[in-house]
C-alpha cells in the first residue's frame, strides 16, 4: 500500500497511456472505423509521441554533435601536426637557401685569391668566456696547419692554433690575445690592431700626426708573415688625440660579424718562421744519432809501490 500511495501518479499516467495506446492500436487495425475512443486516443497519444519523438531528436542531435566534436578535435589535431611539419620543412629550405648563398660567397672568394684554401665549418666556440676562439671541422688530414689565416666573406676571422687530425681551434681577431700589423687603406698609415672583445678592436702605434679618421678601412700589412697583404680588417670608429703623448687612441670595428660566424676558409699557407722551424725539426729528427759512450770512472786509490 506504501508503494502505491508513493508511486501513485506515475502508476495513473502509465496506466492511462498504456491503455490508449491499446485502444489506438485497436483502431489502428481497422483505418476505416471511426470511433469516440479513436479519437480521444489519437488526441492523447498524438502529445506523447510528439514528446518522444522530439525528445528522442534531441537526444539523436547531442550524439552527432559530440561525435562531430570529436572527429572535428581529430581533424584539427591533424591538420595542426602537419602545418608544424609543413613549417619545419620551410624553415629547413630556407636556411639550405641561406647556407647555399653564404658557401656561393665563399666559393667566390676562394676562386678570387691566389692561395690554396679548404672551406670548414663553425662546430664549436669557446664556453668558457676567458678567450674568443672557434673549433671548426677541418684538421690536419685536410692540410690545415698551425699558424694558418682564416678568413670569412666580410674579411679577416683570426688565425689556428691548435690542430688535430680532424678539428683546428681558430683565435678569433677580437681577442685580447690576437695581434695583426695592419695599414689605413686610405694613406698606408700603419699600425697594430689588438683585440677588444666585446668592444671590437684597438689600433695602437697610430701617431698623432697622421690623418686618421672614422670610416677608414684597415687591411693585412703582410709584414709579420702570418697574414697575406689585403685581408680587410675592420674600419675606424673613433679617433681621440692624447694631449700628452705620441700616438692617437683608436678604436675600430671589425669586419666580420662573429656572432653569425657559421663558415670560414682556411688559407693553406704558412708562415715563415713556423716552416723554418717545421724543417728544422725534421731535419733534426732525420740526423743519425750518435751512439753515447760510457766513462769509466777514474780509480781514487793510489798505485801500490
Amino acid at each position: 500500500m506504501g508503494f502505491f500511495r508513493r508511486y501513485r501518479l506515475t502508476i495513473i499516467i502509465f496506466v492511462i497511456v498504456l491503455g490508449t495506446l491499446a485502444v489506438f492500436s485497436i483502431n489502428a487495425s481497422n483505418p476505416n472505423t471511426s470511433s469516440l475512443m479513436g479519437r480521444m486516443a489519437l488526441e492523447v497519444v498524438g502529445p506523447v509521441q510528439r514528446s518522444i519523438t522530439w525528445v528522442g531528436d534531441k537526444i539523436d542531435n547531442v550524439f552527432n554533435a559530440y561525435f562531430n566534436l570529436v572527429n572535428t578535435a581529430e581533424q584539427n589535431r591533424r591538420l595542426m601536426a602537419q602545418l608544424a611539419r609543413l613549417r619545419q620543412q620551410q624553415a629547413a629550405t630556407e636556411d639550405l637557401r641561406l647556407a647555399n648563398r653564404r658557401l656561393r660567397a665563399l666559393l667566390g672568394l676562394s676562386q678570387s685569391k691566389q692561395w690554396p684554401t679548404v672551406t670548414a665549418d663553425v662546430v664549436a666556440a669557446d664556453v668558457t668566456g676567458h678567450f674568443r676562439t672557434v673549433i671548426i671541422n677541418k684538421g690536419s688530414i685536410h692540410g690545415v696547419g698551425p699558424h694558418m689565416p682564416v678568413i670569412g666573406v666580410q674579411g679577416l676571422v683570426g688565425r689556428t692554433v691548435l690542430v688535430s687530425p680532424h678539428y683546428s681551434k681558430v683565435l678569433l681577431l677580437i681577442d685580447p690575445n690576437a695581434g695583426v700589423d695592419v695599414l689605413v687603406q686610405r694613406n698606408r698609415t700603419r699600425g697594430l690592431v689588438i683585440g677588444a672583445g666585446d668592444q671590437g678592436l684597438k689600433l695602437n702605434y697610430v701617431e698623432s700626426k697622421n690623418d686618421v679618421r672614422p670610416g677608414d678601412r684597415l687591411i693585412t700589412s703582410g709584414v709579420a708573415g702570418v697574414f697575406p697583404k689585403g685581408l680587410l680588417v675592420g674600419s675606424v670608429t673613433t679617433v681621440r688625440a692624447e694631449r700628452r703623448g705620441v700616438f692617437s687612441r683608436v678604436t675600430a670595428a671589425p669586419a666580420v660579424d662573429f656572432q653569425r660566424l657559421e663558415e670560414v676558409l682556411v688559407i693553406l699557407r704558412q708562415p715563415k718562421f713556423v716552416q723554418k722551424a717545421m724543417a728544422e725539426a725534421e731535419k733534426r729528427a732525420a740526423a743519425p744519432t750518435r751512439p753515447r759512450t760510457r766513462h769509466r770512472p777514474r780509480s781514487s786509490r793510489k798505485p801500490t809501490p
